[in-house]
């Protein structure tokens, strides 16, 4: 069965509840046939009352309404942006709403993202902070909070609503939500904020996450310079580091680092071993850590090694008697397979004001504030991603986290693809950019990406989307009769004597084609291509060993079958097939109506 909205994630829940063997044993009661019956599940809820009258918890004005956002399910779409100029390729760039985006990438990108990095807004005077109203469309919720512009989304000052720090909860708690889903079980999350907001977001991430999979809180010293306005001059921001799991990416902690110190190598026996340097023997930390207390080859105190293995080593070579002292031989080949641990404090000039000169010469102008410095994000990407990862940005901003990816795969050969997200936040018509064309903060972002792709010659483009409304008649519907299902309204516009009365008015093939792929499992990266089959023209939308087929004809008879391989799915106008041919093509081939 297609599916034509976003993923239903109220229902996801609980069909994740329903067939999880621990919930099932801890509560057998609720159980009816292996079903589970919610009503009992309820009483049983009701009958469990905590002794204790207070308790710790976080709560704000519009908490509930968050968990309401969640569960709506999104009426909109991501259309295929027609900019002939963007090379094309497997990695994503996105215009819109982030919430909407975030929802409809549930079903395609369920624990397929390695990596989440944001840097959403600070909540100073004039980041753009917004309530989540939504109405029917995307329109209407423009309209409604009176942000909508000609060239896109305009900004608002947060403190003159009475309601910051609330406002700021409102937006973020539902975006973090959401992202958690589409992190594999290894993947970690990175969100950079500053002293303004870092203690809410800490009680967010803590309660989202799960604070067992907090990880660190990374103080990133972003200026160099001293604010003499201040009592005390603010120069580092917080990067707050949370797992999807802690015991997943801890088990893998060996693999997670800095790239290793590959100096003072400079000894080398000419044995075929290849150069070493010398390290200590000697268990730091004594009794306390566990550390073994004995005399070898004269020398005595706390060594790392029991003294069987000492012996081992010393017999082999690799432990070596230097003075008064032992050490251990430690290869430089052994070296280069190794990851430096880091700490919480970095201090390597990764300053703001580098990253804005540098995003100014790649642009030709000074057209964003406050850029993220690139090896910032390639210092997160490089202890935690792996060749082929996936990456997600749903603040994307300038770009920064896409040209990290960019030039850390073109200096390890890796293959990492990014997602990235932006709003179509206007930029001030006084501003620099607005004079220079960029009317969006989201043309800054894919004009950068553009520029990255050529300045690295990179060998992989990107697909470009934009956030609209379906391309389906059903939502426009639903408004009318928002007490009939989708599934009944579907049925009611199938049953129309023109075709295309399921679509909205324009709506283009090919972002019809996207949409049932996305809401049906297909990756934004998934390949088209047009294929010519007399009499019938399709579009093939094809990823991994998946591929639907899609055929827009008035009239289709049985014949269609020998052009669609037996292991892909054919997707045509309910209308367009008589009720004998729709019932033998389905004895022949995979077919789904619109």
């Amino acid at each position: 069965m297609l599916h034509y909205d976003s993923q239903d994630i109220q229902n996801e829940q609980f069909k994740a509840l329903s067939t999880s063997k621990e919930f099932q044993a801890i509560f057998p009661e609720v159980f009816e046939d292996g079903v589970l019956n919610i009503e009992k599940f309820k009483d049983i809820l009701c009958d469990i009352k905590s002794e204790k009258t207070e308790h710790y918890s976080f709560n704000w004005s519009g908490k509930k309404e968050c968990y309401r956002i969640i569960k709506e399910k999104s009426n909109a779409t991501l259309k295929v942006d027609e900019d002939k100029t963007i090379p094309d390729g497997d990695n994503v760039f996105i215009e819109g709403d982030n919430l909407e985006v975030l929802k409809l990438l549930q079903t395609s990108y369920h624990k397929k993202i390695k990596m989440i990095y944001i840097d959403p807004p600070y909540n100073k005077d004039k980041d753009f902070v917004y309530s989540d109203t939504w109405g029917d469309t995307i329109t209407n919720y423009l309209i409604q909070t009176d942000q909508l512009r000609d060239e896109g989304y305009t900004s608002t000052k947060t403190s003159s609503t009475g309601r910051r720090h609330t406002n700021w909860l409102n937006m973020i708690y539902p975006r973090l939500w959401l992202s958690r889903n589409l992190l594999k079980d290894d993947g970690v999350i990175f969100v950079s904020i500053d002293d303004d907001e870092v203690h809410n977001l800490r009680k967010v991430m803590d309660e989202i996450y799960g604070e067992e999979n907090f990880v660190a809180n990374i103080c990133h010293k972003a200026r160099a310079s001293i604010s003499n306005d201040k009592i005390i001059s603010s120069n580092h921001n917080h990067i707050l580091f949370y797992a999807k799991n802690y015991e997943y990416v801890f088990n893998n902690r060996k693999n997670i680092g800095l790239n290793p110190n590959l100096e003072g190598f400079d000894k080398d026996d000419n044995d075929g071993e290849g150069p070493y340097k010398y390290t200590p023997v000697d268990g730091p930390g004594g009794a306390s850590k566990g550390n073994p207390y004995y005399t070898f080859e004269g020398v005595t105190g706390y060594f790392r090694y029991s003294k069987d293995e000492m012996k081992k080593k010393f017999d082999n070579g690799i432990v070596v008697k230097v003075g008064n002292g032992l050490q251990k031989k430690y290869y430089l080949k052994e070296a280069i397979n190794t990851r430096r641990t880091d700490t919480t404090w970095w201090d390597e000039k990764l300053y703001t004001s580098t990253a804005t000169t540098n995003l100014k010469k790649l642009m030709d102008g000074d057209y964003f504030t406050n850029p993220k410095p690139v090896n910032l994000i390639k210092r997160m990407l490089e202890q935690t991603t792996s060749t082929n990862d996936i990456i997600l940005d749903f603040f994307a901003g300038s770009g920064t986290t896409a040209h990290a990816v960019m030039e850390l795969n073109q200096e390890d050969g890796g293959n990492r693809n990014y997602i990235v997200v932006q709003l179509p936040e206007a930029t001030e018509p006084n501003s620099e950019a607005y004079k220079a064309g960029y009317k969006k903060i989201s043309d800054i972002t894919k004009e950068r990406i553009k520029r990255v792709i050529t300045k690295l010659d990179y060998k992989d483009g990107f697909k470009s989307y934009y956030l609209d409304n379906s391309n389906f008649q059903v939502f426009r519907e639903l408004k009318k009769r928002p007490n009939d299902s989708v599934e009944s309204i579907v049925k009611m516009l199938k049953m129309s004597v023109f075709n295309k009365n399921i679509f909205t008015q324009n709506a283009k093939e090919l972002d019809i084609v996207y949409e049932v792929g996305l809401k049906n499992g297909f990756s934004l990266s998934a390949k088209t291509e047009a294929l010519h089959v007399k009499p019938y023209t399709f579009t093939k939308l094809y990823e991994d060993e998946r591929a639907f087929y899609f055929c827009f004809a008035d009239k289709i008879v049985t014949d269609i079958a020998h052009a669609i391989p037996k292991d892909a799915k054919l997707i045509c106008y309910d209308k367009a097939l008589d009720d004998s041919t729709k019932l033998n093509l389905r004895e022949n081939i995979d077919i789904e109506t619109l």
